[in-house]
């Protein structure tokens, strides 16, 4: 009898155990699509270039302004030029107290994953782009969590422009 209350006792763990694994990721898969969803939307001045890694396969790198690389304090406040572009006002140690500031914890927006056949492209169309034309990164935020949401050459998304072999 002891044999098989053990027995039980080990499936119902190892039942709780896989539950715990699948709920972590698809928790995680659900609250970058609310942000996606129900996140605003804030563009950032962006310059792309191309390295290669073998690990992590094609990406374009980019250089985001009005961001620091390595910031005094976690928490970056968010503000927009007269052009509609954000940037980084400033940072502190704590979440703003105000809910209608915007805000958010360790921003760092330096990768777009993309395929690998049109990163090097992007990085070659930006270099031809004139100074008229605009580059930029996309982040959706809310309650101080980001999901990039995506890169744009005009208002359009690099993934839809249609480059030249």
């Amino acid at each position: 009898m002891k044999q098989k209350k053990s027995v039980l006792y080990f499936r119902i763990t190892a039942a709780v155990y896989f539950v715990l694994l699948l709920a972590i990721p698809v928790y995680q898969v659900i609250h970058h699509y609310d942000i996606l969803k129900t996140g605003k939307i804030y563009k950032f001045i962006a310059e792309p270039y191309d390295p290669y890694d073998p690990f992590r396969g094609r990406y374009v790198e980019i250089y985001v302004r009005g961001i620091d690389t390595y910031p005094d304090a976690p928490y970056a406040l968010l503000a927009m030029d007269e052009n509609g572009f954000s940037y980084a006002a400033s940072y502190q140690e704590t979440a703003p107290e105000n809910p209608q500031t915007a805000y958010v914890k360790n921003l760092q927006i330096n990768r777009y994953y993309l395929n690998e056949n049109k990163a090097p492209k992007v990085e070659l169309l930006q270099s031809k782009l004139s100074e008229e034309d605009e580059f930029y990164v996309q982040i959706a935020v809310k309650n101080g969590s980001y999901v990039i949401e995506g890169m744009y050459i005009n208002d359009i998304r690099v993934e839809n422009i249609q480059l030249l072999p």
